[in-house]
């Protein structure tokens, strides 16, 4: 029997894409003047930030991500390799354009390891907006090291926080000191990914357009397999290892939470195809099931108690670093 073949929406795909159509365009509120404390200094900061972008533009430039090494890594890295592959593709898109002029840092006011910097970048273009970056320091002799990126979602606001002088206090996830804990606003927000928008717990976060699109296409693809006879699942899962909060100035905190999302689409006597863009990213030989890999982060805000307000996605993106058959 002669075998269809059916191919996965490059529209569809590029739903899932979190850095476009943008306005308005989200806000960085100023940072108080705190007691000194940082475990970075200032002097750190302005050598760490220009040495990481350095190493990405000349990574960039060769497309080469054995050149991200002291600097860049982790999902960071894959995430960027991944970029790299996509841009060789016909028509592929560059990659992912990260400014290296900032308008916000924070960092840890701590003694201990791992330790956190964070950069808020400026807008890069009109229709993009500001992108979140994450630096860790996994032990004294250790460089700090980015290790992932989310643009800001539309209309989303970033919490005042300590100033790079002072530095913020890094919260267990189980920190009593918030409500939610930073945990349980991670599984919680996880599970609401899981569940879809008729779920319960929709209700306890702000809206975002992250789960607005991984929803839409959930919707869309799911229709398509079952029309081919076969099913669309999402596995979502969270890095609680490599999880971090920063205690916010209103008491509340920010949540940087890596996540690994499985798209797996499959159809009944058919072999599925991707578009071209994706083609690069293929492992293995396609057959009736293709699994879109994508390493995620998330950054969720939980309001401190005299805001009144939900917790919520302030930035977030959707990393596609691997297609398989399985």
């Amino acid at each position: 029997m002669r075998r269809a073949s059916w191919i996965v929406s490059g529209a569809v795909v590029a739903a899932f894409a979190l850095a476009a159509c943008t306005p308005p365009v989200p806000a960085v509120n100023g940072t108080p003047t705190p007691e000194l404390g940082a475990a970075v200094v200032d002097a750190q900061v302005q050598r760490i930030v220009p040495e990481t972008f350095a190493e990405l533009a000349a990574a960039d430039e060769a497309k080469d991500a054995t050149l991200l090494t002291d600097r860049v890594g982790a999902d960071a890295k894959a995430v960027r390799a991944a970029e790299y592959k996509q841009a060789s593709a016909k028509d592929g898109a560059a990659p992912a354009e990260l400014p290296s002029t900032t308008q916000a840092v924070y960092v840890s006011a701590v003694d201990t390891w791992p330790r956190l910097l964070v950069a808020v970048t400026a807008q890069p273009a009109d229709q993009i907006t500001p992108v979140v970056m994450l630096w860790v320091q996994d032990d004294v002799l250790s460089d700090y090291q980015l290790r992932g990126w989310a643009h800001m979602v539309p209309g989303a606001t970033l919490p005042a926080m300590a100033g790079p002088s002072a530095g913020a206090a890094q919260l267990p996830l189980d920190s009593t000191d918030v409500t939610p804990s930073p945990g349980t606003a991670l599984a919680d927000y996880l599970e609401l990914l899981r569940k879809g928008e008729d779920s319960d717990l929709n209700a306890q976060f702000a809206p975002d357009s992250y789960r607005d699109r991984l929803f839409t296409a959930r919707t869309v693809l799911t229709k398509a397999a079952k029309a081919a006879g076969g099913a669309y699942v999402d596995t979502i899962q969270p890095d609680e290892a490599r999880t971090y909060a920063f205690q916010t100035a209103d008491g509340g905190a920010l949540v940087f939470a890596p996540v690994s999302v499985a798209s797996a689409f499959s159809v009944k006597n058919a072999t599925v195809s991707v578009p071209a863009t994706d083609q690069p990213l293929v492992v293995g030989k396609l057959t009736s099931k293709v699994t879109h890999r994508y390493l995620d982060l998330i950054v969720i805000y939980i309001p401190g108690p005299a805001t009144g307000a939900k917790p919520g996605i302030v930035a977030a993106d959707h990393h596609l670093i691997k297609v398989s058959p399985s």
